[in-house]
């Protein structure tokens, strides 16, 4: 049978919450779904008796050495046969009327369909704020459509809540970046740009969920940097296809650069290069910069 769905779960070290998403997902002749382990504890993980070791259509996947969720993502990508790609984060799982969802718009020519979710914290099942932003994004799009597919499009930067055409991926040949953080944002809006006809669907079908040692809550040095690769990069692709938003948590990142300029020289230095190798000129940053030295005197005048 013609697979029409992949379902790609990056996973580390939480085996009781992937079987719990691994359960959420309808078991479907059509769908499969690929979990790349990114090198788990094995006094933590034994897929040698993984629960839903005997579901049909789930592959595993053992990475060596630990990578990240952006490369466990990338390495599934080549492997994934359904018409339709889905993501999912191992600690989530999927909302009743997912199959339905699934039924409808298997045949549909839309390279992308957004649909909605709700959170909740992962233990107690106690609603959280995780999916404000998305919701936002959502009831913007029935005020405004235009606006609220560009926000869908270029700021929705989750890879969840998004069936993506895999005909789409492939021919612009998109991955996710391989960084400790934000690895999902440039995948996300490369295909919101390429997509010709998106869909958006009301419908709470995915459930994010809220854990104390989630990957998303990594700080350092390194996933500082990572950070601001990534946002650097986003500012350079809509500098140059003329996107008509800001992007605050880049302009964030520029202040706090420029105030390195007299406070961390070393690491202005790094962040300059950085920002040089996003793409963005020399004329350009140095026009951030001095916005911003200029800002800081008018505030203290």
């Amino acid at each position: 049978m013609k697979t029409n769905f992949t379902v790609i779960i990056p996973h580390k070290n939480t085996p009781k919450l992937l079987e719990r998403l691994v359960k959420s997902i309808p078991i479907r002749d059509d769908l499969e779904i690929i979990v790349v382990d990114d090198h788990s504890d094995t006094d933590v993980v034994d897929f040698n008796h993984f629960p839903c070791n005997d579901r049909v259509g789930l592959t595993i996947v053992m990475n060596e050495q630990s990578h990240g969720a952006g490369h466990a993502r990338n390495c599934a990508l080549p492997m994934a046969k359904g018409e339709w790609i889905l993501f999912a984060d191992s600690d989530d799982f999927f909302n009743p009327g997912f199959n339905d969802f699934l039924n409808e718009y298997q045949s549909n020519d839309a390279d992308i369909v957004y649909f909605n979710a709700n959170s909740v914290d992962s233990e107690t099942y106690e609603p959280s704020k995780r999916v404000d932003h998305l919701h936002d994004f959502f009831e913007d799009y029935h005020q405004d459509p235009q606006k609220g597919e560009m926000l869908l499009r270029y700021l929705f930067t989750e890879p969840w809540c998004k069936m993506v055409k895999r005909k789409l991926i492939e021919h612009y040949h998109i991955t996710f970046d391989e960084t400790i953080i934000r690895n999902d944002v440039r995948y996300s809006y490369l295909v919101g740009h390429y997509a010709k006809t998106i869909i958006v669907d009301d419908r709470q079908l995915y459930c994010v969920t809220t854990r104390q040692n989630s990957v998303s809550r990594g700080v350092g040095y390194q996933a500082s940097m990572d950070e601001l690769k990534v946002y650097a990069g986003w500012k350079k692709f809509f500098l140059d296809n003329h996107i008509p938003f800001e992007l605050p948590k880049y302009d964030y990142r520029v202040y706090n650069f420029t105030r390195h300029l007299w406070k961390d020289t070393k690491l202005f230095c790094e962040e300059y290069r950085i920002m040089r190798k996003a793409g963005l000129s020399h004329f350009y940053i140095f026009g951030q910069i001095m916005y911003y030295i200029w800002k800081s005197v008018g505030y203290k005048l």
